[in-house]
């Protein structure tokens, strides 16, 4: 993990001593360093004619009023909030001049999911950053090869293994990609294999999904589904987050942990494929699941002192990175405050459930809001764990 100033200031509370719940909690609160929007847009762009820049830009390509313009520019500085769509967020990374590894991490800070090459916009938008396009430039080519796309891929056939091809493989094959005629070719050879859905995600959605819905031993043969999604998301994936909307009461802390928590609505949204799988809910279900390899959690123990969570944590940090990866989005990082709890639930001892771990801090941050609402909470079934 790259050590960054926000990294080695939160990472290094988490070291050494195990904290409790309240611990962490409260260094989230008064200690942490938290990386919100803002920060990001500092990181990526470290100019100090940030603000300036943003404002003109933004108004140029938009058309918008200054003056409004200039009054978001200042809220996303500020962190109070960010761009709800991922076309603004596209206009900010070619406003700043940035490039496609900077502009995945504008896209991920704010929308769970940097650059999705499978997406024929968002490859021609990948394009136009990789060339130093400006961004009417961009959004022409853009609006050509999606209405290629719309008029012609339903008759293109994917290729690949059972006919499946992947946003990672995608993203590979376009890395030589470097003229505009280039750009042509590609976008029609694989224009069959495009989609808006990131496949791997799914995939890997409905086989940890799979694990609570049917559990191991948990019903009889030919049993179709021993539990129902409601009973799972009761079970196992709220941890004692309030199903709640109403936020207004909420601090801070509870406010960023609790967007966009999946609830029985929106994990059956992503299992129909009406909506694209989060991260978030990716992340819970990993968790929940304690998905390892098993023959690799096996020789991790071998191979590791059992009594030294901070090695086991390195190692375990090194698997949800390229967890992540595979599915196109952004690492763990130390000053999200969601990942930063993630990560104090990883750091359990080798034995110990990680679940537990991160539904006791969820439970904490959460006291006394859980019980405004009715319905209670339970140990899960057995054979899932």
């Amino acid at each position: 993990m790259e050590r960054t100033v926000i990294t080695e200031n939160n990472m290094g509370f988490l070291e050494g001593e195990d904290k409790t719940p309240s611990e962490i909690l409260e260094f989230l609160k008064k200690g942490a360093m938290i990386r919100d929007f803002g920060q990001v847009l500092r990181d990526v762009y470290p100019g100090k004619d940030l603000p300036k820049r943003l404002k003109e830009g933004m108004a140029r390509v938009t058309g918008e009023d200054p003056a409004g313009v200039l009054r978001k520019v200042g809220n996303w500085l500020k962190g109070k909030n960010i761009p709800k769509n991922r076309e603004t967020l596209f206009q900010i990374c070619f406003v700043l001049g940035l490039g496609e590894k900077a502009a995945s991490k504008v896209l991920g800070a704010a929308s769970e999911t940097g650059i999705h090459y499978r997406n024929p916009g968002e490859m021609a938008y990948a394009f136009g950053l990789r060339t130093g396009m400006e961004y009417e430039d961009a959004l022409s080519l853009k609006q050509q090869v999606v209405k290629i796309y719309e008029e012609e891929a339903g008759s293109r056939r994917p290729k690949g293994e059972d006919g499946k091809i992947y946003t990672r493989q995608i993203r590979d094959a376009f890395a030589g990609v470097a003229t505009r005629e280039e750009f042509m070719d590609f976008f029609q050879e694989h224009m069959g294999e495009m989609g808006v859905l990131h496949e791997t995600a799914y995939r890997k959605f409905t086989e940890l999904l799979e694990m609570l819905l049917k559990p191991i031993g948990a019903g009889g043969e030919g049993e179709e589904e021993k539990y129902t999604m409601e009973e799972v998301v009761r079970l196992y994936i709220r941890m004692h987050v309030p199903e709640t909307k109403r936020t207004k009461d909420y601090d801070i802390l509870q406010k960023l942990v609790k967007k966009y928590w999946p609830n029985e609505s929106s994990l059956i949204g992503m299992r129909n494929r009406k909506e694209d799988v989060s991260r978030k809910a990716l992340l819970i279900l990993y968790l929940v699941t304690e998905s390892f390899d098993e023959e690799e959690e096996e020789d991790l123990y071998l191979e590791e002192d059992e009594e030294d969570p901070d090695t086991l944590l390195e190692m375990r940090l090194k698997q949800m990175r390229l967890f992540l990866e595979m599915y196109g989005m952004p690492p763990l990082d130390p000053g999200n405050p969601f990942d930063y709890l993630v990560i104090y639930a990883m750091r359990t001892q080798a034995g110990g459930f990680i679940s537990d771990r991160m539904e006791a801090v969820m439970r904490e941050l959460f006291e006394g809001e859980e019980e405004k609402e009715t319905g209670g909470y339970g140990a899960g079934p057995s054979g899932v764990k």
